[in-house]
């Protein structure tokens, strides 16, 4: 039987031609509405598999609007919209569409995006519920080999971080009449690891009495769970003294509470704590309800009348590592700050998979290392993994760059060659500031990625592809499809998994650990005996904002290896807002590897320089190229290999 759709258009020239088309390809038009309120019964009367919905209709209520019922209905929707304003854009966002349609499109996009929506819906309930089952068997698993409380806690704690995230849980049974509380907690310290926190502590934290730890009268007269948020709900006023505590401690910014009644009628509380503001929803706990009855049967056996004697777990300097920690493919990023381990999570859940994934953050905060985390983790690792930098290729030249040429093509094109994307065949291509791409460029970009096939420049033949993508961009994508820079379509075809990496001035309890590495890195590539790293530095280094983030402090790093001698502790011989540090003596350069270093960053700064007074022109008259008087072939060449990015020479 064909799908059914549901039109919510309130043009109709519209509204006809995508019945046509719909038709045309064998599905069922089961209704045509103008607005959310015609829209609603339609719903209810037609059940549609798939709603294409405009969202800007007639009446008193968007599309936007009637997406949040088809949301909680669980009916795919696409939105069909011309590029909107910024606001618009993040709201609809927030509804999770299962694609959008920018007017005016071809036939194919619709039928491309229908397909996509059927895929994406069939594969997200398959994924459910294996994603259930999993949890499921561990938790059986966990009942039938654990007995002790604190180690059951754990195993519970680490089986269910990617799902109900967490920087700390705490569980206890409500005290029985004249008990004292038995609660314990684990305080997330790294990607798997994690700090025991004693009943005793967690008392003291608290600041309150042994008996009422566990007292709650919200709990207490009822069995639901409960979810509060700080800022977004502002609930933070509905919880006890002991909670408002933790949260202050903790630094928390939301809480999920869930709660397991006992067969004696006991309740053991699971407190899920998290550091990010407004991320536990219903769909957290109905996850928690689906899973109840085996949470239940643990319950029982650690907390319950049988259960052995709990022996008060005391507070652990030294975090436990769990045996599944040792994830090699994350060799490569240093530091354990609750937001990093938070990003490598979304990593670990997404890099199985082939969805498309779009890595958010300022330049230097180690994007393109975090792209080769996804490759290594997924199933692609055997395949090349590709890098194109798009702020570097020069406009003329990026389609034959991305998806090759014929001979004879243009101007210089000698031979056939093959473009960034058939390298990375079977493997990753990453694209790293897709937010340069000129616009026409987007759309042949949207094409290969919906259809999965390219087409060499001058030639007339497709050829279809096999490659993941994970694209990377500095720029705010929603400001710059309201200014008109950015395809709507391509930006939601990207941002099927977005990750946002933290600046390095939100994680700046990882610059020691950082310094470091780049210290030792840099003292073993120049053969120079590593001493330390002085107090007098590392305080300089957690004063400063690092505008350039984690690259600008392994330049740091860098330069200070190279001037040190090797036999003091490494200081900063320039301040970090580029003046000498007062009283230092010039360092003589004697060796090739310091020589070569200086003449880079010379040659780097000039160019950079030239850059800023052209605004980033490159050709013609006064461009860059013509100041330096070198080709612009050889100027760009030179920007690729000394590093130097857009935001190096433009202030957006």
């Amino acid at each position: 039987m064909s799908s059914k759709i549901l039109i919510v258009e309130d043009e109709f020239v519209v509204a006809n031609a995508l019945r046509m088309v719909i038709k045309q390809a064998g599905y069922t038009v089961c209704a045509i509405v103008t607005s959310a309120e015609e829209a609603e019964p339609a719903i209810q009367k037609y059940k549609p598999d798939i709603v294409l919905l405009d969202i800007h209709l007639s009446g008193k209520r968007t599309g936007i609007d009637l997406a949040q019922i088809l949301k909680a209905d669980n009916i795919p929707f696409i939105y069909l919209s011309a590029n909107s304003s910024q606001k618009i854009l993040e709201e609809a966002k927030a509804t999770e569409p299962y694609g959008f349609l920018v007017k005016p499109f071809r036939e194919k996009d619709v039928l491309v995006a229908l397909d996509i929506a059927s895929y994406r819906c069939k594969n997200s309930l398959e994924s459910k519920l294996r994603r259930e089952q999993f949890l499921q068997d561990k938790l059986i698993d966990i009942s039938n080999e654990v007995t002790d409380p604190v180690q059951g806690v754990l195993k519970i704690t680490h089986l269910l971080q990617p799902y109900v995230p967490n920087d700390l849980i705490i569980s206890g049974r409500k005290p029985l009449q004249g008990e004292n509380c038995t609660g314990f907690g684990f305080l997330r310290t790294g990607l798997e690891e994690y700090q025991v926190i004693g009943n005793d502590e967690l008392i003291a934290i608290a600041g309150l009495t042994p008996s009422c730890f566990f007292e709650n009268e919200t709990l207490n007269n009822s069995p639901n769970s409960l979810v509060y948020n700080t800022g977004i709900f502002n609930d933070v006023g509905k919880l006890n003294e002991m909670q408002k505590k933790l949260f202050e401690h903790f630094k928390i910014e939301s809480n999920l509470i869930f709660t397991v009644l006992l067969n004696n009628g006991t309740r053991v509380n699971y407190f899920f704590y998290s550091r990010q503001r407004g991320i536990y929803t219903q769909e957290h706990i109905a996850l928690l309800n689906r899973l109840k009855m085996h949470l239940k049967e643990i319950s029982e056996k650690l907390f319950g009348e049988k259960a052995k004697p709990m022996v008060r777990p005391p507070a652990q300097e030294v975090p436990i590592i769990l045996p599944a920690s040792q994830i090699p493919e994350f060799d490569c990023i240093v530091g354990n700050h609750p937001l990093l381990v938070a990003t490598l999570d979304l990593v670990k859940q997404v890099a199985p998979y082939n969805s498309s994934v779009l890595i958010l953050g300022e330049s230097g905060t180690g994007k393109e290392r975090i792209a080769e985390c996804i490759h290594l983790l997924s199933g692609r690792k055997q395949a090349p993994f590709i890098t194109v930098n798009c702020a570097t290729i020069p406009a003329t030249l990026v389609e034959s760059e991305l998806f090759g040429h014929e001979k004879g093509a243009f101007t210089g094109a000698t031979e056939k060659r093959k473009g960034k994307f058939e390298q990375a065949a079977g493997g990753t291509i990453f694209l790293d500031e897709i937010g340069e791409l000129p616009l026409d460029m987007q759309v042949k970009l949207l094409r290969v990625l919906q259809e999965k096939e390219i087409a060499y420049v001058g030639g007339n033949v497709t050829k279809k592809i096999d490659v993941r993508i994970v694209a990377a961009t500095n720029r705010n994508l929603e400001k710059e499809i309201a200014a008109g820079n950015f395809r709507l379509d391509l930006y939601y075809r990207l941002n099927i998994f977005p990750i946002t990496l933290p600046p390095l001035r939100e994680r700046k309890s990882d610059i020691k650990a950082l310094a470091t590495y780049f210290a030792n890195k840099y003292c073993n590539e120049f053969n120079k005996k590593f001493t330390g790293i002085s107090q007098v530095m590392l305080s300089e280094m957690q004063a400063y904002n690092w505008p350039g983030n984690i690259r600008e402090l392994e330049n740091v790093l860098e330069r200070s290896v190279i001037l040190n001698d090797g036999r003091a502790e490494l200081n900063l011989k320039q301040s970090l807002t580029g003046n000498p540090v007062e009283g230092n003596v010039p360092v003589k350069l004697t060796t090739y590897d310091d020589v070569k270093y200086v003449q880079r960053e010379t040659e780097r700064d000039y160019i950079i320089s030239i850059l800023k007074k052209t605004e980033g022109r490159i050709r013609g008259t006064s461009g860059a190229a013509e100041l330096l008087d070198i080709k612009p072939t050889t100027l760009e060449s030179k920007i690729a290999r000394l590093g130097i990015r857009r935001d190096d020479f433009m202030h957006l």
